[in-house]
């Protein structure tokens, strides 16, 4: 019934109404493609789409599968020693409450974890004044518990900027814990500037990171977007195993690695496609390792469906180059890395020749012989997965708060978030360590 009133419709136009109906739909459908290249595209994590996917309600697992970890698992059970003993002896029957009752010899013993709640103390400290006779200079006496700044002493602080950047709240929250939790007296106000005299004093720390980054063996470089103040702005992060640096730009181009690493930067870089790090490598004369994973990502969302037996013969590369990897023989990783040239170039001739995958052929041939470089130096890993993943805290962080609002944030988010990460990676406590640091 709708399409024969559409028909009647369509009988009573000209034909030049026709045509333009015709074109806006185009334009309409084009518009509608580009909103939805954003959630549906090889790029976009399975939690932005759900709403893509099939509905899993009413699934039932596989006959016969075993529910839980595997067979051999570990687990993760906590290992306890008991602080304080507490004996207990029942007073009457659990069933009929009668008092005739004695003891049998069992006992149950009951491991229980306790929450102690600290005492918040406010210390008048009189700092007596000393003047030097030699030279005349005025002193101050000190404390460990004396703030440079303000009124909260180091454990406050470090309280505060780790529920910031470690947990991610926001500052109305942060004050609401140290208000309602901790009994501490604060306004959002005090708790942004708390974080920023934090950040102030720990930017030598960060300065140092800059310079080991510099001299690091092997740097994953990625960004990801962030609104500062309404703006869009650009987060990129340079890290490996155990150092991670943030640093905030409003172009997602330009010379920021160049000016991160340096010109002397003597390492290698692993990364994505995007031309900022291909032009410095390039330049540069630097080794430089293609992701994979966005390369078999990227062919799976355009070949899949449509040519399958592409996606394959990509797949087959993909681990041709894992097991070469994996050779001990230089040898035979060379003449491995020689065959996944030769078997990559065929797969690009091969998509060359469907319209509909020009452009990605053109994509992977413009990353030329950096898709094999994890080969000939198996130090190098496959994928970029080492940022991707520094950066998802900054990712959550950007779903809860939605943007920065001043560039004093944007430093304190710089300097806390690479420091709590490299703390992280090199296995220290965050919250001890700040407590140390400032």
């Amino acid at each position: 019934m709708k399409y024969q009133t559409v028909e009647k419709e369509l009988n009573d136009k000209s034909k030049q109404e026709i045509i333009k109906d015709f074109i806006d739909l185009l334009k309409e459908k084009d518009k509608l493609e580009r909103e939805l290249k954003k959630y549906k595209n090889p790029h976009t994590p399975s939690s932005s789409n759900k709403h893509l996917k099939e509905n899993t309600q009413g699934l039932k697992a596989k006959q016969g599968a075993k529910r839980g970890a595997p067979n051999g698992h570990k687990g993760n059970t906590l290992k306890l020693s008991p602080e304080e003993i507490i004996d207990l002896f029942a007073k009457f029957c659990g069933r009929c409450k009668s008092q005739n009752i004695r003891l049998t010899g069992y006992v149950k013993k009951k491991l229980v974890i306790c929450y102690q709640k600290a005492k918040v103390i406010v210390k008048q400290f009189n700092q007596q004044e000393v003047v030097c006779l030699d030279c005349g200079e005025l002193s101050l006496a000190s404390h460990k518990d004396i703030p440079e700044k303000g009124i909260y002493d180091r454990n406050i602080q470090s309280l505060v900027n780790y529920y910031k950047f470690k947990a991610r709240l926001p500052h109305n929250l942060v004050v609401d814990v140290m208000n309602n939790i901790h009994d501490v007296p604060m306004t959002e106000p005090t708790s942004l500037e708390i974080t920023r005299r934090a950040s102030e004093k720990l930017e030598p720390f960060y300065q140092n990171l800059e310079k080991e980054i510099k001299n690091s063996d092997v740097v994953h470089g990625d960004e990801t977007s962030h609104s500062v103040n309404g703006v869009n702005h650009w987060i990129w992060v340079f890290c490996n195993h155990v150092l991670s640096l943030f640093k905030f730009k409003k172009e997602r181009g330009g010379d920021i690695v160049e000016k991160t690493l340096g010109e002397d930067f003597k390492g290698k870089i692993v990364s994505d496609g995007w031309a900022t790090y291909t032009v410095y490598t390039r330049d540069n004369n630097i080794l430089h390792q293609r992701c994979l994973d966005h390369l078999r990502r990227e062919v799976k969302h355009e070949c899949k469906e449509k040519h399958p037996d592409l996606y394959n013969w990509c797949c087959d590369i993909y681990f041709m180059i894992k097991k070469g990897k994996d050779y001990k023989q230089e040898k035979r990783r060379r003449a491995m890395y020689k065959k996944c040239k030769t078997a990559l170039a065929m797969l690009i001739i091969s998509m060359e020749a469907h319209q509909n995958l020009r452009k990605l052929a053109t994509k992977i041939k413009n990353g030329g012989d950096n898709w094999f470089t994890c080969i000939l130096h198996p130090e190098l890993p496959m994928d970029n997965n080492e940022a991707e993943r520094s950066l998802r805290p900054f990712v959550v962080m950007r779903k809860i708060i939605g943007c920065l609002r001043s560039e004093v944030g944007v430093k304190n988010h710089e300097v806390m978030m690479s420091l709590i990460s490299t703390w992280q990676k090199q296995g220290k406590n965050a919250f001890h360590t700040l407590q140390t640091t400032l």
